[in-house]
Formats: structure tokens, C-alpha cells, sequence
């Protein structure tokens, strides 16, 4: 994966009844190519967060995200495509990498506005990471910002951890061949699920057309990686999932990475976290492949390497992904 680059711009975020304007600090923008993260292509859209008065910290705010294209003018629902059933997903996360909100804003009153309730657990930043694909490029983009919210912060943790307990529900992560994960190279990470009485658990329900879905931050939160699970998709509510769960995952950069994964359980969304330490990868070329794919879309597949077209991931050598036995 190619290293990314950062420009900067300066957002501000006015309040919803005019009558100040507060600025927030200038946040990287991507605009190299990267799989499945903000960095996957330069983005088209900008976003800014409005809030009547400051979030604070255990308490519900409403918000409105804005959210503009290249040309300045409003981004309506009308030029945005449906991704895993929703047309705009939040991503957000506060400094610390503590905690996590998958947020679906609703149309506001204004075109191009969208409002949501948020409840952060914490004081501080929280980095809001705008998850579109625009009608105009078809393409998935990642639009970033912050918004400020009062209170305490979280103490920072770099615990690595490949098990979680939730609910009672035990999450265990591993990584194909037992290695580490290393930038620039593909990895398998599987999730197995686990009821509180040790057996494999099999009831996992759809989540917006997915029996999961991860997110990760590194810890510089330049970039956020947003992924789904391997095999078939669920195409009725009815359908379960379980108990072990396969992501395609290539780090851009090393260092800890802190991985979130999202499931529905009895009808409550389930977080686990995991704290992973992505190693630099070797600089050694593989052998050229007869023909590349991608591992969430195999109908996609051409001659020489790349990004796939639909969702921006690395393609890898076709042998590797038959081998590898991926349903998308």
C-alpha cells in the first residue's frame, strides 16, 4: 500500500442558530490511494459538525453533520449511493481510542444537513470520519473532522489484546499463520465468537447487510480502515451468522492499531475491542501473478495490480484468493 499524504484545510463549524462561528483545528485530508481508508482516493466531499451548544461528556447532544461536494454545494441524499444499506455512515472515535460510535444521521432541514444524537463516554477530540459513496464518482470516500466535547479524556491504553469479553460474550482474535500483521502485506484476521458458556456461538444477526462490521484507527487517527467480513452477506433478517469471522486487512503504516468490531446480538449492537501492533513489512517483491482480484468483490479482476474499483482494496493474485476460499 503506498504511504499517504495530508493536506490540510480549515473547517469551521457554525453554530445552528448563526449566531457564532467556532473553529476547529485545520485535519489532515487524504489524497493518496489506500484500501478501504481515508486514504483510499482523494475525496470529493468535505464535512463540518454544528452543534447548538458543546457536547459534554454523559450526556446526549444532537448534532448535524454538513456535507458539501468539490463544487461547495450541498451533498443531498439524492447524489449519495446506499452502502450496506445505509447512504451515510459516522465513524467516530475520541482521542484515546476509547470510544467508538457507528452513527446514521438523518436528513435535517437544510439540504445537505444531516442530524444525529451522540453520547460520547468522554471529554476531548473526537475525530468524525463521513463514510459516503458519491453518485458522481461511485466510488467509496472518507470525508474528516472533529468535534470538541467537554469533560474529562479517557486515559490512554496501549494494552494489545486478542480477546474480549462483552456481554458475557468472549471475542478471540487471530491472525493467519500466527503472524503479526505487517504493512503493505494482506492478512487474514479472524474473530471467533464465543457464548458465555465457552460454546461456539452461531446466532449472530444481520447489521446493515453484514454479520459484522470492523473499523481500525491507528494512533496518530490520520486514517480509518472500514471493513467487512468474508463469505456470503445475509439477504434476510431471519439469517445468522457465527461463530468465527474472516477480514481481508492490509496495514498502511506500523505501529498499534486499536480494532473495533461491531455485531448485533439479540438485538443489541455488541462492540469488542482489540489493541494489535502492526510490524513494517518487507520491501521484497512477490512473484507477478497471472491474474489480480479483489477479495470483497471477485468479479473484479484484471491483468496487472491494483485497487478495485468498487471499493478501493488492494487486488491480490487470484490463486491467493481461491486458496483463501472467499465468498463476496
Amino acid at each position: 500500500m503506498k504511504k499517504n499524504h495530508f493536506r490540510s484545510t480549515i473547517l469551521i463549524a457554525v453554530s445552528l442558530q448563526g449566531a457564532s462561528a467556532i473553529p476547529l483545528r485545520a485535519v489532515p485530508e487524504p489524497s493518496a490511494p489506500g484500501a478501504h481508508e481515508t486514504a483510499a482516493a482523494a475525496t470529493t466531499v468535505k464535512c463540518e459538525i454544528l452543534t447548538k451548544t458543546a457536547p459534554v461528556a454523559d450526556k446526549q447532544a444532537t448534532a448535524v453533520v454538513r456535507l458539501t461536494g468539490s463544487d461547495g454545494k450541498p451533498l443531498t441524499l439524492e447524489q449519495l449511493q446506499v452502502a450496506h444499506t445505509e447512504k451515510l455512515h459516522l465513524l467516530v472515535v475520541d482521542e484515546t481510542l476509547t470510544d467508538y460510535h457507528h452513527e446514521h444521521p438523518v436528513a435535517g432541514e437544510k439540504p445537505g444537513e444531516y442530524r444525529f444524537d451522540f453520547s460520547p463516554r468522554f471529554g476531548g477530540t473526537y475525530h468524525v470520519w463521513a463514510d459516503v459513496v458519491p453518485t458522481a464518482t461511485g466510488r467509496q470516500e472518507y470525508a474528516k473532522t472533529e468535534i470538541k466535547v467537554q469533560g474529562p479524556t479517557a486515559t490512554r491504553n496501549k494494552t494489545l489484546n486478542t480477546t474480549a469479553e462483552v456481554d458475557g460474550y468472549r471475542f478471540s482474535l487471530t491472525i493467519e499463520n500466527n503472524e503479526p500483521l505487517q504493512t503493505g502485506k494482506a492478512g487474514m484476521v479472524k474473530i471467533k465468537v464465543a457464548t458465555p458458556d465457552g460454546k461456539d456461538f452461531t446466532a449472530l444477526e444481520p447489521v446493515m447487510g453484514a454479520f459484522a462490521h470492523m473499523v481500525a484507527f491507528p494512533e496518530n487517527l490520520e486514517s480509518v480502515t472500514h471493513i467487512h467480513p468474508m463469505g456470503k452477506e445475509p439477504e434476510r433478517a431471519t439469517e445468522r451468522g457465527g461463530p468465527e469471522l474472516s477480514f481481508h486487512v492490509e496495514p498502511a503504516k506500523p505501529g498499534f492499531q486499536k480494532f473495533f468490531l461491531q455485531t448485533q446480538i439479540g438485538g443489541r449492537e455488541v462492540y469488542a475491542a482489540f489493541g494489535l501492533e502492526v510490524k513494517t513489512g518487507s520491501n521484497s517483491a512477490a512473484p507477478a501473478a497471472a491474474e489480480y482480484t479483489c477479495p470483497m468483490h471477485p468479479e473484479v479482476k484484471q491483468k496487472t495490480p491494483g485497487k478495485c474499483p468498487k471499493c478501493g482494496m488492494s487486488l491480490v493474485p487470484a490463486d491467493q484468493h481461491s486458496e483463501m476460499k472467499h465468498e463476496h
